[in-house]
C-alpha cells in the first residue's frame, strides 16, 4: 500500500536557545523537502527552542523570540508544502504551568490547527509538569483531503512497557483509528537498543490504527541527554518504508529513499560509539570549544575515551598527557604513549612524584599526621593529575575529558578533584563490559586515518589499576568487575532488592552488600563529578535523585563512612 501523502521529516540538531538557528536549519530542511516532492513536512518536538530546554522556559524573552519564529516558519508554508512543527504555546488554563508543548500544522501559510501534548512525562530525566500544562484534546489536520493526526512523543508511551509501570490512563493514540496517517513529533532520548525497540512500538499502533505513522526525531547532543534522531515512517502494517540514520541531520522523504532497518539502526556497539562520538563532538561545539585534553594512563577507559575523542573532533584537537609517579610501572607509560601514537594525537609527559611529595609535606604540616596515611598520600597523586590537566586545559583553551566508567563511579571508586575533574565524562554511564567492547570495536574498525588496531592487546590484557600503590590492582579494593556489572544493572537500572539480585546470580550475598553499601556511599561523589554520556535506561545523571545525607541502612545494613 503506497503512503496518501509524500511525507518529508527534518531530523536537525538543535542547539537549545538557539532559535534563530533552529530556525534556520528546520527551513533549509524544508525548502530541500519541498524540492523533493513533499506534500507534508514534519518537524520535532520543540524543534525551536531544542528539547530539553528547562529553565529557559521561565524566560519571557525566550518565548517571544520563539513565537516570532513561529510565525517566519508559517509564511515559508505560503507556496510550499504543510508544515507539522513542535513549539511552546501559551496555556488557557485557569490554574497551572503558564505553556503548553504544542505543535502546529500550517498549509498555505496559515496556522489551522493546534495540538497540546497530551501526556507530560515526569520520571527519570523528564520534568514536563515544572513547565507543561496537559492538552486533552486529539487533533487532527486535513492536507490535500487527507486527514492526519498528531502526537507528541510521550502520547505514544503511555503504557507500562515505558518505564515498567502504567503512568497513564489515556492512550492518546486510539482516537485517530482510521485517519489517513499519523504523526509523532519526538524529542526521544537515545539508549542502547531504542531505535529498533521504537520501530516495533509505533509499528503496534500503526497495525492498531490501520494507518501509517510518521516518527520525527531531533539527532544530537544536549548536554549529558543524547538524541539518535533515526526518525522513520510506517506503512499501516507497522513496516519500514523509510528511515534516516543515527545520530546525524537528515531530511527524510518518502519520496525519494526507502530504508531496511538494518541499514537505519546498526548493532548495539556500533550505534554506541556513534553516539558516544557525537555526545562528545556536540558537546564542544555547542560549548565553545575545540580542543580536548585527556590523561592517559595506559589503560583502558583512558584509552577508549582517548579513541572516541580522537573520532568525535579529529587527532590534531586531542591532547594525551600521561602523569607517571614513583609507583607507575613502565609498561603502563609505555602503554600510553603507544595509544596515543597509534591514535595520532598530541602526547605529552611528566613526572609528578615532585609536586605529589610537596604536597604531602605541605599536608603533614598542617595536620597531626605525617603525611604517610594511606588514602591521603594515594588521593594527593590523583588530584595533582587534576591539578595539571586543568592547567593545560586553561593554557590551551580546552576541556578535560573524564575517562572514569559507570562501574567505578557507582562503588565511588575515583577521586575528587583528581580523576573525576573534567568537563563531560564520555563513559560515565557504560559499565566495565562496555568499555572493553568498544576497545574491542576500535581494534576490529579503526578510525579512517589509523592504519591497525589502535589499542594495543597489553592494555586490554592488563589488570585494571587505579596505580597508586605499588602493585595496586582494581580488584583489591572492590569486588571484581563482572560482579559490579551485573550488581549495577539490577540494582540501578532495573530497581531490584539485594536479595532478589543474591538469588538471581552467581555473587555471594557479601559482594552484592559491598557493592551496594558503596554505591550508597558515594552519592557525594557522583553528584560533584562530571555529567555522563546517558546511554541506558538509568545513569548516574539528572535522573537519579538520591539524597547524599540519609541514612540506607534499611536497603543494605550499616555501612563505613565516607571516602574521598
Amino acid at each position: 500500500m503506497s503512503l496518501p501523502l509524500q511525507v518529508a521529516i527534518v531530523q536537525h540538531n538543535p542547539i537549545v536557545g538557539d532559535i534563530s538557528g533552529n530556525r534556520d536549519q528546520i527551513i533549509e530542511g524544508y525548502s530541500k523537502a519541498a524540492n523533493e516532492g513533499a506534500d507534508l513536512v514534519v518537524a520535532p518536538e520543540l524543534a525551536l527552542l531544542g528539547y530539553p530546554p528547562r529553565d529557559l522556559l521561565h524566560r519571557q524573552a525566550v518565548l517571544d523570540t520563539e513565537q516570532a519564529a513561529l510565525e517566519e516558519l508559517g509564511n515559508v508554508t505560503t507556496d510550499g508544502p504543510a508544515l507539522i512543527v513542535g513549539h511552546t504555546a501559551p496555556s488557557n488554563g485557569q490554574s497551572g504551568p503558564p505553556l503548553t508543548n504544542s505543535a502546529t500544522a500550517f498549509v498555505d501559510g496559515d496556522a489551522v490547527v493546534s495540538y497540546d501534548k497530551r501526556l507530560l512525562p515526569t520520571y527519570d530525566i523528564f520534568d514536563e509538569h515544572r513547565y507543561f500544562s496537559q492538552g486533552d484534546n486529539p487533533q487532527a489536520v486535513v492536507i490535500d483531503g487527507m486527514t492526519v493526526g498528531i502526537t507528541i512523543c510521550e502520547d505514544a508511551w503511555h503504557d507500562h512497557e515505558v518505564t515498567g509501570k502504567q503512568r497513564h490512563g489515556t492512550n492518546p493514540v486510539t482516537p485517530y483509528t482510521g485517519v489517513d496517517m499519523l504523526v509523532n513529533l519526538s524529542a526521544s532520548p537515545y539508549r542502547v537498543g531504542k531505535p529498533s525497540s521504537r520501530v516495533t512500538r509505533f509499528g503496534n499502533h500503526a497495525e492498531s490504527i490501520g494507518s501509517p505513522v510518521v516518527f520525527a526525531n531531533q539527532a544530537g547532543g544536549n548536554d549529558d541527554i543524547l538524541f539518535d534522531g533515526t526518525s522513520f515512517i510506517l506503512d499501516h502494517t507497522g513496516s519500514i518504508h523509510t528511515a534516516a540514520p543515527i545520530g546525524e541531520p537528515h531530511v527524510l522523504s518518502s519520496a525519494s529513499e526507502r530504508t531496511a532497518l538494518e541499514t537505519a539502526v546498526p548493532s548495539n556497539t556500533t550505534q554506541l560509539r556513534r553516539m558516544l562520538r557525537l555526545g562528545i563532538r556536540d558537546y564542544l561545539d555547542k560549548t565553545g570549544f575545540e580542543d580536548i585534553v585527556i590523561g592517559i594512563s595506559g589503560g583502558i577507559d583512558s584509552s577508549v575515551a582517548a579513541a572516541l575523542a580522537a573520532e568525535a573532533v579529529g587527532p590534531n584537537h586531542v591532547y594525551g598527557i600521561t602523569l607517571p609517579s614513583a609507583v607507575t610501572a613502565e609498561m603502563n607509560r609505555t602503554d600510553a604513549e603507544r595509544v596515543a601514537r597509534n591514535l595520532g594525537i598530541q602526547f605529552g609527559e611528566t613526572e609528578i612524584e615532585s609536586l605529589s611529595e610537596a604536597a604531602v609535606t605541605s599536608i603533614a604540616q598542617l595536620t597531626d599526621g605525617d603525611g604517610t596515611r594511606g588514602i591521603t598520600r594515594e588521593n594527593v597523586q590523583a588530584r595533582v593529575r587534576g591539578l595539571l590537566l586543568m592547567g593545560v586545559a586553561n593554557d590551551t583553551d580546552a576541556l578535560v575529558l573524564t575517562p572514569d566508567n559507570k562501574s567505578e563511579a557507582a562503588v565511588g571508586y575515583c577521586t575528587l578533584y583528581g580523576d573525576a575533574v573534567g568537563a563531560i565524562a564520555p563513559l560515565g554511564d557504560c559499565t566495565k563490559r562496555r568499555v572493553y567492547e568498544l576497545a574491542e570495536s576500535f581494534n576490529q574498525n579503526p578510525p579512517s586515518w589509523v592504519d591497525s588496531a589502535p589499542i594495543p592487546d597489553t592494555v586490554l590484557e592488563k589488570r585494571p589499576t587505579a596505580e597508586l600503590a605499588e602493585g595496586q590492582t582494581d580488584q583489591d579494593d572492590i569486588p571484581p568487575y563482572n560482579i559490579i556489572d551485573t550488581v549495577v544493572k539490577r540494582y540501578v537500572g532495573d530497581k531490584e532488592t539485594v536479595e532478589s539480585i543474591v538469588g538471581g546470580t552467581d555473587a555471594t550475598r557479601g559482594q552484592v552488600e559491598t557493592v551496594v553499601s558503596r554505591l550508597t556511599r558515594s552519592e557525594f561523589k557522583r553528584e560533584q563529578t562530571p555529567p555522563s554520556l546517558r546511554v541506558t535506561t538509568k545513569a548516574f545523571d539528572s535522573g537519579w535523585r538520591y539524597p547524599i545525607a540519609a541514612s540506607y541502612t534499611d536497603i543494605v545494613g550499616s555501612g563505613s563512612g565516607n571516602t574521598s
